[in-house]
């Protein structure tokens, strides 16, 4: 009987022993999700409210709502390296403004423009000149709806880790399909333009 009930103790022991262990392996899982979603909450916060604010006031530039206007005069383009050796177009010419006054005479921009073409621009505060036209207003406008849907996916991310899960799950079900529809429209229209540009118009 001793033995029998030493058997038994060791097996509940036992028992008791891996119980503890896989409470502590979950309680382990459980810290590491919720430190994974935090994560991905705060950058999806930054990272939209970043995008969604910078991309907005660009869009605002280019349907002439802030900055000054004015039109570029294309001298000469050249293909240049950025600072991340990304390859872009830059043009330089005269820049006159609204009312046709000249206000330089070497100004540049970066633009994929003819030579000999004259370009509607504005000068933003924060980003210098930027073009104008039914382009940079489909683009600017398709990624302000992509820092929209950052943001938003980083506000989903925070109410599940608040533990407002049936908030999150409506707001991914109902909150993430338009904005999605919507970037994929607007790079479809951005690309129909850039060609619209490049093959079609004289």
């Amino acid at each position: 009987m001793t033995s029998k009930a030493a058997r038994r103790r060791f097996k509940k022991a036992e028992r008791l022993r891996t119980f503890r262990q896989t409470q502590r392996k979950k309680q382990g899982q459980q810290r590491a999700e919720r430190f994974r979603s935090a994560v991905a909450a705060l950058v999806g916060l930054v990272f939209g409210v970043v995008l969604t604010g910078y991309c907005g006031l660009m869009l605002a530039g280019a349907v002439g709502l802030s900055g000054t206007s004015g039109r570029l005069h294309v001298d000469s383009c050249a293909v240049v390296r950025t600072y991340n050796n990304k390859p872009t177009t830059e043009c330089h010419g005269q820049l006159l403004s609204a009312g046709g006054r000249l206000i330089d005479t070497d100004a540049v921009i970066e633009a994929d423009a003819r030579i000999g073409s004259t370009i509607a621009v504005r000068d933003q505060p924060l980003t210098g000149l930027e073009t104008l036209g039914f382009r940079a207003i489909v683009g600017w406008a398709t990624l302000t709806v992509m820092g929209l849907f950052v943001l938003a996916f980083g506000i989903v991310s925070a109410l599940t880790l608040c533990g407002w899960d049936a908030a999150a799950t409506a707001g991914s079900r109902y909150g993430a399909a338009p904005p999605a529809v919507a970037v994929g429209a607007g790079g479809l229209i951005y690309l129909l333009a850039v060609l619209y540009e490049h093959v079609f118009k004289p």
